[in-house]
């Protein structure tokens, strides 16, 4: 404005106008610095907008002014020529005042003094009138911390300087206390930045203008809510309430979840409340009601915590670690929420989350269409077709250019070609043709996807390689691949003139289902391993004497495909083994499991960083062969030790060593052991002659195992592909995966092992042992299936039942012999109990009869006083025996009696009266000397009776059957009575 003559700010108001709004209601003042953030935000999405000045008694050079842009430009355009004039602008609800007297004018000033005029139009509930806040574009914004700043340059600002002003001069958009705001009635038909704040008498206070922020993705960490957040759509706000839900742990729920509002609640009892709504000005859902207290108790089962959340949020973890296990998992929930998930939950949530990352492996069956178009776009040369039949995949072929020109131009004739299986929902087979680079490492040539491995998908792959490469005379080409049949007939056909090598750990296990031992393995590796004819036919004849069907099975296959004495010494290649296809097999496992345009994506990239790494090792290089290479000749160096060489002309040498006698030419490059020519590399013969010559070793390797061959291996570059949003699209014919049949239970992830493969478990394997029955000692079968196990069983059975039986009538005679011994032993206890109980009955009477004799005469025992008191030793009852006898000895004690004169004591059956006597003796000492009452006696009837009823019941004879007596105790001097 100070360009355009317009210096002092006092005399004029600056306006600008919102994009695609009219002057009525699109207009804004400019006061702060608020209004020009506001400004800055709306120029990324609208490049432009207009600005007004209202400028009063300003003069100019001329009566006539034009309107002029500045765009950056400091100075003025040739179009203006300023001039002091009076020139009015009359504008409704503004008066006239002069420069002197008009104060400087505010939004709040303005407001004020406008009152009801402030609107443009008639309609004073206008929403977008000048009376509300000023309008912030809060989907173009200056930067992300777009409220910090605010809050930095100008909120605290405006506040410091409020405090200053009068009342009329403050800015009316502050924040209201949050406290209040929540515990206050907000009226659903007010607008989102105006509260209507009710007290607690129920009086209205003035309307509080709300800070209206809008919610960030960044506030998913900790969700808050508060009164006047916005949202950009209902789909964040559910998100946000969720995340709220989960990191809480409270049961809140949706009272209504619409378009037009959403409410939710807490549990009955809890306060928390939440009321949000759409804002027709600002298109996005505003929080109007909001209670963030919670009484609630916290609980471990949400029904927000799904499988869909859980992949939402680890989504970038699976990235990471795909393989990422289910207890891992499980872990990680732990440690971020505090909850618990079931496994069914966790494998769910992990299989989202992998089809999110990989694709779905239904759909990439028609963008296969759009990537082979890709491929061929950012990769020109290269080869990629697919093929369909009746809207079926039936398969699909790719080689990219890098690897054709690097495999043609830097590697040796010899491709390796096997078939590996695709472990994804749809399974297949992937067909891979491998070549050998320089320094004896995989080279990829190309890969093909097909529905099963069979005659017709080989003879198809076959034939598009060879033409895809451009071969025409196949004679220096070496096939090697496993030996199967249906690909031995293919490639004969298509393949005539090339050498086909047979991989011979497949040959040994072939080999060894029926000759098995290390013997036989160790033979069959030294015949093929032997270079020279003389001494393979030598190592067959052992073989021969070793097994004769053994030799017939080996002769029966063709040497040219198994044995180095019959290789053909073009490719400079001895390999025996099929291993340069396993390793890429393996190289590719984890793409294998993937769905098929992930898949084919991932191995491109894979070669891609593989052609890169190998072109900065050959950078860091050293010397003119490989470094495998290297390690190769050093080892025949160390073995050239044992070996000495003679010369017999120039470049002609013999050489002696272990195993005889050889001849070696330096200038022709061959060894009488063949072992030079067939692999382009100085065997230990050959090292003997060059350290006579003092020649370099790797002088005289083939250039095949040359850095420059390395290099130009590698040197062509393989382009990136681009994002498939990008893909140039084909509109090819729908396509489905092929036909297959699920198959029961889990699918399999890991290769099924050969037995005679090496295992570093636990257990040794048991392949191979020849076992004997436990029955007959017979091999060939065990005692399950033992022919002579029925009869053994049936004669063991016989002899058991024999055995059982005599058993049997042994115990039963015993058992009566037992029971007549009983019966005669009770019959004689019975009788002696007979007549025990008769003497006893008559010693009773007896005593009944001393008793009363002693009735009369008191019995006095005096004491001397010089003599002490003679002690008595205590009284030991008889105790109770069990002996062969069959007679009971009780002694039964009645105790003491009323009359201190009077002892009574019967004896049972088997006392003699001699020891009764000395008992009550005994007794009636006892009774003087403690001086106690005794009970009156009873009656010789009832005495006897009480007796009879104390007695032990009578052993029982079925009791005795099969058991063992005791023995007899022994009579002891503790045992017996003591004598008076």
């Amino acid at each position: 404005m100070e360009q355009l003559g317009y210096n002092d700010t006092a005399k004029y108001v600056l306006y600008w106008l919102l994009p695609g709004k009219d002057l009525d209601i699109g207009l804004r003042i400019v006061d702060c610095d608020t209004d020009t953030l506001s400004m800055i935000a709306v120029v990324p999405k609208f490049q432009y907008f207009r600005m007004f000045v209202n400028h009063k008694d300003m003069q100019f050079d001329t009566g006539t002014i034009d309107d002029g842009v500045i765009s950056g430009s400091p100075v003025l355009p040739a179009v203006l020529s300023p001039k002091s004039v009076e020139r009015s602008f009359q504008e409704p609800g503004w008066q006239e005042q002069s420069v002197g007297q008009e104060p400087r004018r505010t939004r709040r000033n303005l407001m004020e003094q406008d009152g009801q005029h402030c609107s443009f139009t008639a309609d004073n509930d206008s929403e977008d009138s000048e009376c509300d806040e000023e309008w912030v574009d809060f989907d173009n914004e200056v930067a992300e911390d777009d409220d910090d700043l605010y809050e930095e340059w100008v909120d605290d600002k405006l506040e410091d300087k409020s405090r200053g002003k009068s009342k009329l001069e403050h800015d009316s958009d502050y924040d209201t206390d949050l406290e209040e705001l929540q515990g206050s009635d907000v009226e659903e038909q007010d607008s989102a930045d105006e509260v209507e704040v009710v007290d607690k008498q129920g009086r209205k206070k003035m309307k509080k203008k709300v800070k209206m922020r809008r919610w960030r993705p960044e506030e998913m960490k900790v969700v808050e809510f508060r009164i006047g957040m916005i949202f950009l759509s209902v789909q964040e706000l559910r998100t946000a309430i969720q995340e709220y839900i989960v990191q809480k742990r409270v049961g809140v729920h949706y009272v209504k979840n619409d378009l037009q509002r959403v409410r939710c609640k807490c549990e009955d009892g809890c306060p928390w409340f939440l009321y949000a709504a759409p804002d027709s000005r600002r298109s996005t859902y505003v929080v109007k009601k909001y209670v963030g207290k919670h009484t609630c108790e916290r609980n471990w089962v949400l029904k927000q915590f799904t499988a869909k959340y859980l992949a939402t949020k680890y989504l970038e973890k699976f990235r990471a670690d795909d393989k990422m296990s289910l207890k891992n998992f499980a872990l990680l929930i732990q440690q971020d929420y505090n909850m618990s998930a079931s496994r069914s939950k966790l494998e769910r949530a992990r299989r989202s989350a992998l089809k999110q990352i990989n694709g779905d492996e239904l759909a990439q069956y028609n963008l296969l269409w759009d990537f082979a178009a890709e491929i061929r776009r950012s990769n020109p040369g290269s080869t990629m077709f697919v093929n369909a039949k009746d809207g079926l995949f039936e398969n699909c072929y790719m080689s990219l250019d890098a690897c054709k020109r690097g495999f043609l131009s830097g590697c040796r004739p010899v491709i390796g070609i096997d078939g590996c299986h695709i472990k994804n929902r749809f399974g297949g087979v992937m067909l891979a043709a491998v070549g050998v680079d320089p320094n004896d490492c995989i080279f990829p040539v190309a890969i093909a996807i097909v529905e099963v491995e069979d005659t017709n998908t080989w003879k198809w792959f076959l034939n598009t390689l060879k033409e895809d490469l451009g071969i025409d005379n196949t004679r220096a080409w070496t096939i090697i691949s496993d030996r199967q049949k249906g690909l031995i007939n293919d490639v004969n056909a298509l393949w005539p003139d090339a050498q086909h090598r047979f991989c011979v750990r497949h040959l040994y296990q072939n080999f060894a289902k029926q000759w098995r031992g290390d013997i036989f393995k160790n033979k069959l590796w030294q015949i093929a391993r032997e270079t020279r004819e003389v001494d393979w036919q030598q190592f067959m004849d052992d073989m021969k004497e070793m097994d004769e069907d053994a030799f017939a099975y080996l002769d029966a296959v063709d040497p040219r495909q198994w044995c180095k004495a019959f290789f053909e010494e073009l490719p400079k290649c001895d390999l025996l083994l099929n291993n340069i296809c396993e390793v890429f097999n393996k190289y590719i496992l984890d793409e294998r499991a993937l769905p098929v345009v992930t898949s084919l994506k991932k191995i491109k990239d894979q070669i891609m960083i593989r052609f890169f790494s190998k072109r900065k090792e050959a950078r860091d290089m050293c010397g003119t062969i490989c470094p495998k290479i290297r390690k190769k000749l050093d080892k025949n160096i160390d073995f050239a030790t044992n070996y000495e060489a003679e010369p017999a002309a120039e470049h002609l040498f013999k050489v002696t060593g272990l195993r005889g006698e050889y001849e070696v030419n330096i200038k022709k490059m061959e060894c009488s052991c063949r072992a030079w020519q067939l692999t382009g590399i100085p065997c230990r013969h050959a090292c003997a002659c060059l350290r006579l010559e003092r020649i370099k070793p790797e002088s005289v390797v083939h250039k095949c195992y040359s850095i420059e061959a390395y290099k130009s291996a590698y040197g062509h570059v393989i382009m990136p592909c681009s994002d498939p949003k990008v893909w140039p699209k084909m509109y090819g014919p729908a396509m489905r995966p092929p036909k297959f049949d699920k198959q029961v239970g889990r699918p399999s992830k890991k290769r099924r092992r050969s037995p005679l493969e090496e295992d570093n478990g636990t257990r040794m394997s048991r392949h191979g042992i020849i076992g004997h029955c436990s029955v007959c000692n017979s091999t060939g079968h065990n005692k399950r299936k033992c022919p002579e196990l029925a009869a053994l069983v049936a004669a063991q059975e016989q002899a058991a039942a024999e055995a059982e039986a005599a058993d049997q009538a042994a115990n039963a005679a015993a058992a009566s012999e037992e029971v007549e011994a009983a019966d005669a032993a009770d019959q004689a206890a019975n009788a002696a109990n007979e007549a025990s109980a008769a003497e006893g009955a008559e010693a009773a009477d007896a005593t009944d009869e001393a008793t009363c004799n002693i009735d009369s005469q008191p019995i006095q025992i005096v004491h001397d006083d010089d003599e002490p008191e003679p002690h008595l030793p205590p009284t030991k009852m008889p105790v109770k025996r069990k002996g062969s006898s069959s007679k009971k000895k009780v002694l039964v004690s009645l105790g003491n009696r009323a009359s201190a004169s009077i002892v009574e004591f019967v004896m049972s059956y088997d006392i003699s009266s001699s020891s009764v006597m000395d008992v009550l003796q005994e007794q009636a000492l006892a009774t003087q000397q403690s001086q106690t009452p005794l009970p009156s006696p009873l009656p010789s009837s009832q005495f006897i009776a009480s007796c009879r009823e104390n007695l032990p019941p009578p052993r029982s004879t079925t009791a005795t059957l099969g058991l063992k007596r005791k023995k007899p105790v022994s009579k002891k001097k503790e045992n017996l009575l003591p004598n008076l």
